[in-house]
């Protein structure tokens, strides 16, 4: 994928200024014995090849704790060597096969390598700086390190994302670190535990404390696994839903498409932007417990009938609050078709007692209800939903959340006319220079 020429240009200053600094400590902070080199960066080697990828796409490994160990009992020199090998030598499985030196772009293996260096050599500086001194504990030098640490590393990649997503810096950060900036002060510490371990009994301290680490990554990549399992298998049952009638095939995926760019526009804490995006794709799960002849039907519904279809938003509730952790998105699938005016259901709410995901995902769903054909009726124009959107503002949708999602789609359509002429242009020069 090609990347922005500022952000090519950043990648490039970010990896002069790791260049520099490398040079700077190489002549100022002498290099430790290679046994020891070779024993700190084995451990980090490994703790970045055990790293867990958040759904933000963030990794979360221990080998910043490694880092800041050699920090403290080596110096800065130890520090920024061990940094870079951790990246270099690590061999990260992803649910695509896995990921190393070898078959990752050049540019993302500069760009990382460089921010671990400036990270962990900026960090180490700070920890001396401020009255710290190699192979001593003090704890106000070293917990400036790691918050320092935390923000060079988390702002650095943060400014390469946005350039390269369009987004703003800070909109970038909150979105991929407000849920981790304290898993990594917290990882930290344990940096603290493995440097004492080490400058009081040796190596064989720092493994035995280092065995529990890995101990602990294990019980949590299970969590993640687990949670990934209980979502993958709901939503193939809410596939397999869609499946049976083709009239709602992927409506599910493009729900989540729509619920995604309204959360983004008004800045959706990323932990909540996480429950919305799990609500959307389920949030029709409850469906499965209702009648095919009623789903199905071409003409008029009852009004037995309409209460059944009701019914679906209270049993998909139920069945995701029988899982644990897919319990905070239940009040998002029980709310999704109220209404600001009270008109909704299944409890009537209003106002400001429908959660804000819930109207997002109230917006995305009739919108994309609307544009859609249906057995009783074809899709509604582009610009007859925006008006049906722009008229129940207020009523049936969040007026606020109505007036973004109306921006965000005239903005999305100006864009794809702007791309389709872009190429019907380029395809005539192209005929045209055939031609001569």
């Amino acid at each position: 994928m090609a990347i922005p020429k500022k952000a090519f240009v950043y990648i490039i200053i970010v990896a002069l200024l790791g260049a520099a600094l490398t040079y700077y400590i190489m002549i100022h902070y002498p290099l430790p014995p290679w046994k020891l080199l070779v024993f700190w960066i084995a451990l980090a080697a490994i703790s970045e090849s055990l790293a867990i990828v958040l759904p933000s796409k963030v990794g979360i490994s221990v080998s910043f704790a490694i880092q800041l160990a050699c920090t403290i009992a080596g110096g800065p020199f130890l520090a920024i060597i061990v940094a870079a090998a951790s990246y270099v030598l690590c061999i990260l499985k992803t649910q695509d096969g896995y990921t190393h030196l070898f078959n990752t772009p050049v540019y993302k293996s500069v760009f990382n390598t460089a921010d671990l260096v400036l990270s962990a050599g900026l960090s180490s500086l700070v920890y001396l700086y401020s009255g710290g001194s190699i192979g001593e504990f003090l704890l106000l030098p070293t917990l400036l390190s790691v918050v320092f640490y935390a923000v060079i590393n988390s702002l650095v990649l943060s400014e390469l994302m946005s350039l390269i997503n369009g987004n703003s810096l800070i909109d970038t950060w909150i979105k991929l670190f407000k849920g981790v900036f304290l898993n990594i002060i917290a990882v930290g510490m344990i940096g603290v535990i493995l440097a004492l371990a080490y400058m009081s009994y040796g190596t064989t301290a720092v493994v035995l404390f280092f065995a529990p680490l890995l101990l602990a990554r294990f019980s949590f990549k299970l969590y993640m696994d687990m949670r990934s399992t209980y979502i993958d298998t709901i939503s193939a049952f809410n596939k397999f839903l869609e499946a049976k009638d083709m009239y709602t095939s992927g409506h599910a995926s493009r729900v989540l498409k729509y619920s995604e760019l309204i959360a983004s526009e008004i800045n959706l804490r990323a932990d909540r932007m996480d429950n919305l995006k799990n609500a959307a794709i389920l949030h029709d799960i409850g469906k499965i417990g209702i009648d095919d002849s009623i789903l199905k039907k071409t003409s008029g519904l009852s009004p037995s009938e309409y209460a059944s279809i009701q019914e679906h938003v209270k049993i998909g509730s139920e069945i995701i609050d029988g899982i644990d952790f897919l319990k905070g998105i239940s009040k998002i699938v029980v709310q999704h078709h109220e209404r600001p005016d009270g008109k909704g259901y299944p409890s009537g709410l209003k106002g400001s007692s429908i959660c804000l995901e819930a109207s997002i995902l109230s917006l995305a769903d009739v919108y994309d209800a609307m544009i859609s054909d249906r057995p009783y009726r074809k899709g509604l124009s582009f610009d007859v939903a925006m008006e049906e959107i722009r008229n129940n503002a207020g009523t049936q949708f969040d007026k606020e959340l109505a007036e973004v999602f109306v921006k965000i789609l005239e903005r999305e359509k100006l864009e794809a006319e702007a791309e389709a002429a872009s190429s019907v242009e380029s395809s005539t020069e192209s005929s045209t220079e055939k031609e001569s």
